[in-house]
C-alpha cells in the first residue's frame, strides 16, 4: 500500500512540476507567433548566405586545381570541369549581393532585404 502511496505521491509531484514550467504568462496568438517565425527567417536568410558565399569560394579553389590538373594531363581532366566549378563559384559568391537587388526588382523599391521586416511587408500585404 505505501508503494502505492509512494507512486502516486511522485506522480502527483510530476504534474504540478510540469505544470509549473509549460505555464506561460502571455499567451501564444497569431501576431506573436508571426514575429517569433519572422526573427528565425532572418536569422536563416543570413546563414544562407553565409554559407552561398563560403561554398563559392570553396568552388572558385575547387576550379583553379582543376585547372592545374588540366595543364599537366589534358587527357585525363577536361578543361569543361573546370570552367563549370569556376561558374557554380562565382554564382554562388555573388548570390548573397544579388538577393537584396532581386527582392527590390520583384517586389518593388520600397521593400528591405529579405527577412523579419521584409517578410512580413510581403505577407502582410
Amino acid at each position: 500500500m505505501s508503494k502505492l502511496v509512494f507512486r502516486l505521491l511522485i506522480l502527483f509531484a510530476g504534474m504540478c512540476v510540469a505544470n509549473a514550467v509549460f505555464a506561460g504568462t502571455t499567451q501564444l496568438t497569431l501576431s506573436t507567433l508571426n514575429t517569433n517565425i519572422s526573427k528565425g527567417i532572418g536569422d536563416i536568410v543570413s546563414i544562407m548566405q553565409d554559407i552561398a558565399l563560403v561554398a563559392g569560394i570553396g568552388f572558385v579553389f575547387a576550379s583553379f586545381f582543376k585547372f592545374h590538373q588540366h595543364k599537366m594531363n589534358p587527357t585525363q581532366v577536361p578543361l569543361s570541369h573546370g570552367i563549370t566549378l569556376l561558374v557554380i563559384g562565382a554564382a554562388l559568391a555573388v548570390f548573397p549581393h544579388l538577393l537584396s537587388t532581386a527582392s527590390q526588382g520583384v517586389f518593388g523599391q520600397s521593400i528591405a532585404k529579405a527577412g523579419s521586416t521584409g517578410i512580413k511587408s510581403v505577407v502582410v500585404s
